[in-house]
C-alpha cells in the first residue's frame, strides 16, 4: 500500500470511528432517549394494530404512556420488556414478523429505567370512525363565494390572505393556452390558435368538446384502472385478455360522450347485469377481465381486489389478505367477504357481427359462471389452507357498510346473454359459412366432372349432368364514386378528391390515401373495377386489394403498372411486408386510358381479366376473406366504378397448369360427390338446430329438438362416407356406417352442442368453485358486483368522489391534494386543503358525477392560470411557503411519453387522428396516438419507456425520473430527428431568418423568444442553416417537455 493510499484509508477508518462513536455516545446518553422520537414510532408501528384502537387484545392499550401504566407493564418487572426480548416463539412480541431490532429494544430498555416518562396532554389514537376520509361528504360550512367568484379561487385567496402569501399573476396568454391544451387533448396549439383572442371559458367548453379530451383523459384513467393488452408465451394468452382495446375505446368514448363517473364505474364493475344485452357496455368490464391469470384464480381475485378498492376508494384492503389490517379497520374476514364479490365471475369472449374467430375478433367480458362458487377465508393467506367450517357471505368492509350498502339480489339475464348463439347474427354467419362450402363443394363436383369429361374421349360417366345449387349472383356493394358513401367506405388520408363523377387520389403517395369497405366480400367472389392510372413518379399502380383484415397488414392484391413497360400482377402483403407471386402479365399500361380490371375468385383460385382479356389463373396461399381496399401506389388515379359480386356455383374457372397428380379420375368423382352430401347434410343440419333454437328459446317456428339431433346422425353417416373413400380410414369407417345406420333404424340420435359464439377463458386449476359451470351459462346473474357498484356510487359512500376529485386534481397541478393517492385509510393525515377537496367531490356528486364540469370549474379558476414561473416572486411567500402547498404559482410538470411523442409527430403534421380500433405495435414510422400502441408487460414503446411510461401493474401516479437516456433520446433517436426534419418544413420557405425564429419558438415552446435568446438563435442560423437543426435545438429544450 503506497503512503498517500494508507492516508486515505486511515481518513476513512477514522471518519466510521467517529461515526460509530456518536451512535454509541447518543444511545449511552441517558438523556438521549425522547418517548415521542425513540418509542412512540416503534410501537405505533409494530404493535399499536394489535393494542391501539382498531384492537385491543388481552384488553391492553399501548398508544400512550398513561394506558400502559394502567396496564401495569411499565414496572420495575415490566412485562413489556419481557415479552418483546423473550427467546421463546409463542411469548415474544410482535408475534409476526421479525423481533424487535436490538437498538430498538435497547430504547426502550432505557426509557422504562428512566421513569417511562411521556408527555402530560397525550391522546390516544383516534377511533376509525371519527376518520377524516370516512366521515360523509358533506359541503364546506363558509358557503359559496359572493358573487360570480370561483369557489377555489375564494378559497385560496382567503387562505393567502391568512398565511400572507402573494400569489404569482395568471400566465402569459400564449404559455396559457398551450397549458389549456396540454391539459385537455395531449397536443399542443397551432400557430392559429395561439392567436385566437376567445375567452379562456369559450375554449375550455370547445376542447371538453374535442374528441382528443376523450383520448388524453382516457390515458389518465387508464393509468388509474391498470389498462394492459394480453401478454403471455408465443400466442397463449397468460395475463389480461384478447381484444382488450374495445375497453380503451369504451373509455374515450364515454368520456367524449361526458357519461357520469358513478355510471362509469357501475359499467366497468357490472354492466354484463346492467345491460347484458349491449354490447357497448359488456365492454366497459375490460376493467375487471384485465385481471385475468391462467394460471392461479387467487392471485387473479387477488389483483381484482386490490385494484377494486385502490382505484375506486383508496383503501389498501389487499393488506388484509393475511392477517386483520394493521393500519385500517379492515379485518381478515373482511377481506374473504369483498372477494366473494368477485367469487362467481369470469371472463369470456362473445362473438361480434362479421366475424366468427374469437381470436382475431370479439367482445372481451365478464359474466357470474359460478352461481354456487363458495368463499372461504384463507388462513394466513395460503390458499392451501381454506377454512371451509364456515362460507364467507359477499360484502365490503364491515365498517364501512352502512346503510348504503344493500344485499345483492340475483338478477335474471335475458337470452342472448345465457345463449349468445341464439342471436341473429350469430345464427346468419353460421348459415353463410355452411352455405358457402356447399357451393364450393357443388363447384369442386362440378369442375372435377368436366375435368373427367376433357379426358375421357368417349364422353363416359363424364356426360352426366351434375348436381348443383342455384345461388344467384348477388351483389355485395357497388359503387359509381359520384359522391362520398361513408356508410360504404372508411376513407384514410387527405389526398382523395370526389369531382366530375369519379374519385381521384390527387397526389402520388405509398398507399397514404384510400378507400377500405365497411363490408366483407364473401369468400368466393366477382369484382369488376373501372379505373384511369394519371400519372406517378416512378411505379404509377394503380389496383385493387381484398382479404384486407382489421389491421390492414395482410390481403393479396393485384394491380397495374405503367412503369418498365406496363405489367398486371398478384401479390399479397403478409404482416405489411409485401411478396410478389409469379402471377404476372406484361402489357403496355397507358395513362390516361380507362381499364376495366376483373376479379374472379373461388377458395383459393384466382382468374384475372383485364378489359375483356384474360391474363392468368393462379392458386392463391390459404386466405381469409376480409375487405376490399382501393389501390393507388405512387401513382395519380381516377376511380369510376367497382361492382362486387358473389361468384356463382356455375361458373367453372381456369386452372393453372394441370399436374398429373390431381387429374380427375372415376375416384375423385366419388370423393366429390361425397364431400357435396356431406356439406348438404351440414347445412340441413345447422337449418334444423337453428329452427330448433328458434322455437324452443324465442318461441319463433315449428323446429323441434328431435328433427335436428335425426339430421345430425346423417352428417356423421356422411362424414363416414368420406372417411370410406380414404384407405387410411376406410375400415374404421365402415364399421362406424353400421353402426350409426343401426342407431337410425332404433331412432337413437346424438346431442348436440350450442353454436360457437363465445368462448370461455379458462384456468389451470384443480378447484371447481374456480372454474366455470359445465353445463353452459347460467341464465342469472348473482348481482353481487350491482351491489358494489351501487354502494359505491352511493351519495353517502365517504370515499368514491373524494379518490376521484384526488385523481383528476393531481392530473391538473402536478400535485394531488391527498398525498397517498391509493391509500385515504387512517395513515393519511387530513389533507391541507380538506374542504376544497370535499367542495369539489360535493360538485361532482351533485353535477351527477360530471367530470366535463368538474374540468371546467378547475380550468376557469385563476388558481390553476396562474404563472408557475419564480420570476417577480414575492420572497416572504417563498420563503413561508417554498414547497408551494397553498398553490400560490402553477406547478411545471413534464409532459407525460404519450405527449411528449404525439406533440412531435402533431407539430410536424404526420399524426395520425384516427379515433380506436385494435392495437399497433410501437415502431419509429408508427403514426397512431400513443394511447393506441399495443400496451403490455412484454411489449412497449422504447421510447415512452424511456419517459416513464405507465407500469402495466399498478400507475395510480407516474414516477418522473430525471436520466441520461431521456436526453440521449430527444437528440438521437429516430423518432425525434425525423420530426425534427419533418418540422421544419411546415414553415413557409420564404420567411426571414429572424421570422422563422420567432414562428418556431411560438410553434415549439409556445411563445416568442426573448432578446437574448433571439440573439443566439440569429447567430447559429448563421452558421448552421438547416432548420431541422435549429428544431431539434428547441425540442431538447426544457420549455418544451415541460408544461408550464
Amino acid at each position: 500500500m503506497s503512503n498517500r493510499s494508507g492516508l486515505q484509508f486511515s481518513v476513512m477508518l477514522f471518519g466510521l470511528f467517529c461515526a460509530l462513536s456518536v451512535k454509541t455516545s447518543v444511545a449511552e446518553d441517558q438523556g438521549s432517549i425522547n418517548y415521542l422520537v425513540d418509542i412512540k414510532p416503534v410501537l405505533k408501528e409494530r404493535c399499536f394494530a394489535c393494542h391501539g384502537t382498531l384492537k385491543q387484545e388481552a384488553d391492553l392499550r399501548l398508544d400512550t404512556v398513561l394506558a400502559m401504566r394502567t396496564n401495569g407493564i411499565l414496572g420495575k418487572d415490566s412485562t413489556l420488556l419481557m415479552r418483546i426480548t423473550s427467546l421463546e416463539h409463542d411469548v415474544r412480541m410482535p408475534p409476526e414478523g421479525e423481533p424487535l431490532k436490538a437498538h430498538e429494544i435497547m430504547a426502550i430498555r432505557k426509557w422504562i429505567a428512566d421513569g417511562a416518562v411521556g408527555p402530560d396532554d397525550e391522546q390516544p389514537e383516534a377511533t376509525p370512525e371519527s376518520h377524516w376520509a370516512f366521515q360523509t361528504i358533506k359541503r364546506p360550512a363558509n358557503g359559496l363565494p359572493k358573487g360570480d367568484m370561483n369557489w377555489i379561487d375564494a378559497y385560496f385567496d382567503a387562505r393567502y390572505k391568512t398565511a400572507g402569501l402573494v400569489p404569482q399573476p395568471a400566465a402569459e396568454r400564449t404559455i396559457l393556452l398551450r397549458r389549456l391544451y396540454l391539459d385537455l387533448t395531449g397536443l399542443p396549439p397551432t400557430v392559429e390558435q395561439l392567436a385566437s383572442k376567445e375567452t379562456l371559458p369559450i375554449l375550455i367548453a370547445k376542447l371538453l368538446e374535442s374528441p382528443q379530451y376523450g383520448e388524453r383523459w382516457g390515458r389518465h384513467w387508464m393509468d388509474v384502472w391498470r389498462y394492459s393488452d394480453w401478454y403471455g408465451l408465443g400466442d397463449e394468452v397468460r395475463d389480461s385478455q384478447l381484444h382488450l382495446w374495445r375497453w380503451r375505446d369504451w373509455i374515450v368514448n364515454s368520456l367524449n360522450e361526458n357519461k357520469g363517473y358513478d355510471q362509469m364505474l357501475r359499467e366497468m364493475l357490472a354492466g354484463d347485469e346492467l345491460a347484458p344485452d349491449d354490447p357497448n357496455v359488456l365492454v366497459a368490464t375490460g376493467f375487471l377481465a384485465r385481471n385475468w391469470f391462467k394460471f392461479n384464480r387467487t392471485s387473479w381475485l387477488d389483483n381484482t381486489i386490490e385494484h377494486t378498492a385502490k382505484a375506486f376508494m383508496g383503501l389498501t384492503i389487499n393488506c388484509a389478505k393475511c392477517h386483520d389490517h394493521k393500519y385500517d379497520p379492515v379485518t381478515h374476514v373482511d377481506y374473504y367477504r369483498f372477494r366473494a364479490i368477485f367469487e362467481p365471475h369470469h371472463v369470456r369472449i362473445d362473438a361480434v357481427p362479421g366475424e366468427s374467430d374469437l381470436k382475431k375478433h370479439g367482445i372481451t367480458r365478464v359474466f357470474d359462471g359460478n352461481l354456487g362458487a363458495a368463499t372461504y377465508l384463507h388462513v394466513r393467506g395460503e390458499e392451501s389452507k381454506p377454512d371451509k367450517s364456515q362460507r364467507i357471505n359477499a360484502g365490503p368492509p364491515v365498517f364501512l357498510a352502512n346503510a348504503a350498502w344493500q344485499p345483492a339480489k340475483p338478477i335474471d339475464l335475458p337470452l342472448i346473454a345465457w345463449r349468445p348463439d341464439v342471436q341473429s347474427f350469430v345464427q346468419e354467419d353460421h348459415l353463410e359459412r355452411a352455405l358457402d362450402s356447399l357451393v364450393q363443394a357443388e363447384a369442386k363436383l362440378k369442375e372435377v366432372k368436366l375435368e373427367l369429361a376433357a379426358l375421357d374421349k368417349n364422353h363416359g360417366a363424364g356426360n352426366e349432368k351434375p348436381t348443383e345449387i342455384q345461388v344467384p349472383a348477388k351483389v355485395v356493394f357497388m359503387d359509381d364514386f359520384s359522391k362520398q358513401r361513408p356508410e360504404l367506405w372508411d376513407s384514410v388520408g387527405d389526398d382523395l378528391t370526389y369531382q366530375d363523377g369519379h374519385l381521384s387520389v390527387t397526389k402520388p403517395s405509398l398507399e397514404k390515401s384510400f378507400l377500405r369497405s365497411k363490408v366483407k366480400h364473401p369468400r368466393d367472389f366477382e369484382l369488376n373495377l373501372k379505373f384511369k392510372t394519371n400519372g406517378g413518379v416512378k411505379w404509377k399502380s394503380v389496383g385493387i386489394r381484398f382479404d384486407v383484415d382489421q389491421s390492414g397488414n395482410n390481403s393479396h392484391f393485384v394491380y397495374a403498372s405503367a412503369a418498365d413497360g406496363g405489367k398486371v400482377h398478384l401479390a399479397q402483403t403478409v404482416g405489411g411486408v409485401a411478396k410478389y407471386t409469379n402471377a404476372v402479365s406484361k402489357l403496355p399500361i397507358h395513362l390516361n386510358r380507362e381499364y376495366t380490371l376483373n376479379l374472379k375468385v373461388r377458395d383459393r383460385l384466382i382468374n384475372v381479366t383485364l378489359n375483356g382479356q384474360f391474363l392468368f389463373a393462379f392458386e392463391m396461399p390459404p386466405r381469409q376473406p376480409g375487405a376490399i381496399q382501393l389501390m393507388a401506389y405512387d401513382a395519380i388515379a381516377e376511380f369510376d366504378k367497382i361492382e362486387v359480386r358473389h361468384l356463382p356455383a356455375g361458373i367453372v374457372l381456369k386452372r393453372t397448369a394441370v399436374n398429373p397428380m390431381n387429374m380427375a379420375t372415376p375416384g375423385l368423382v366419388k370423393l366429390a360427390e361425397a364431400k357435396r352430401d356431406l356439406a348438404k347434410a351440414e347445412y340441413a343440419f345447422l337449418q334444423a338446430r337453428i329452427a330448433a333454437d328458434n322455437a324452443s328459446l324465442k318461441g319463433a317456428g315449428q323446429g323441434s329438438e328431435e328433427d335436428a339431433r335425426r339430421i345430425l346422425l346423417e352428417v356423421k353417416i356422411a362424414q363416414a362416407k368420406v372417411d370410406l373413400l380414404d384407405e387410411k380410414t376406410a375400415g374404421k369407417a365402415a364399421e362406424a356406417i353400421r353402426k350409426l345406420e343401426a342407431d337410425r333404424e332404433s331412432r337413437s340420435y346424438p346431442d348436440y352442442p350450442p353454436l360457437t359464439a363465445s368462448s370461455v377463458s379458462l384456468l389451470i386449476t384443480k378447484n371447481e368453485d374456480a372454474l366455470p359451470t359445465a353445463d353452459g351459462y347460467p341464465s342469472s346473474s348473482s348481482g353481487r358486483r350491482t351491489a358494489l357498484a351501487d354502494w359505491l356510487t352511493h351519495p353517502d359512500h365517504p370515499l368514491t368522489a373524494r379518490v376521484a376529485v384526488n385523481h383528476i386534481w393531481l392530473r391538473h397541478f402536478g400535485t394531488p391534494l391527498v398525498a397517498s393517492a391509493t391509500d385515504f385509510g387512517l395513515r393519511a393525515p387530513a389533507p391541507l386543503h380538506q374542504s376544497l377537496l370535499d367542495y369539489l367531490s360535493v360538485e361532482l356528486i351533485e353535477s351527477g358525477w360530471d367530470m366535463k364540469s368538474l374540468h371546467h370549474l378547475i380550468l376557469s379558476s385563476k388558481t390553476w392560470q396562474r404563472s408557475s414561473s419564480n420570476l417577480g416572486v414575492d420572497q416572504n411567500t417563498q420563503i413561508l411557503d417554498g414547497g408551494n402547498r397553498n398553490y400560490w404559482r402553477m406547478n411545471g410538470r413534464r409532459m407525460e411519453a404519450q405527449v411528449i411523442r404525439d406533440s412531435l409527430l402533431y407539430m410536424g403534421e404526420t399524426l395520425d387522428l384516427t379515433l380506436g380500433g385494435p392495437p399497433v405495435m410501437a415502431s419509429s414510422d408508427a403514426r397512431r396516438r400513443s394511447l393506441y400502441f399495443f400496451h403490455s408487460r412484454d411489449s412497449r414503446s422504447k421510447f415512452l419507456t424511456t419517459f416513464d411510461d405507465a407500469d402495466v401493474f399498478a400507475c395510480y401516479r407516474r414516477s418522473e425520473s430525471i436520466v441520461p437516456q431521456q436526453a440521449l433520446a430527444m437528440m438521437n433517436s429516430p423518432l425525434a430527428t425525423a420530426a425534427a426534419k419533418q418540422i421544419a418544413t411546415t414553415f413557409h420557405a420564404d420567411l426571414t431568418q429572424e421570422e422563422f425564429v420567432r414562428a418556431a419558438f411560438l410553434k415549439v415552446l409556445g411563445r416568442q423568444p426573448n432578446d437574448s435568446e433571439l440573439t443566439v438563435s440569429l447567430t447559429y442560423l448563421k452558421e448552421q442553416a438547416a432548420p431541422e437543426y435549429f428544431i431539434a435545438a428547441l425540442i431538447n429544450l426544457n420549455d418544451f417537455v415541460m408544461i408550464r
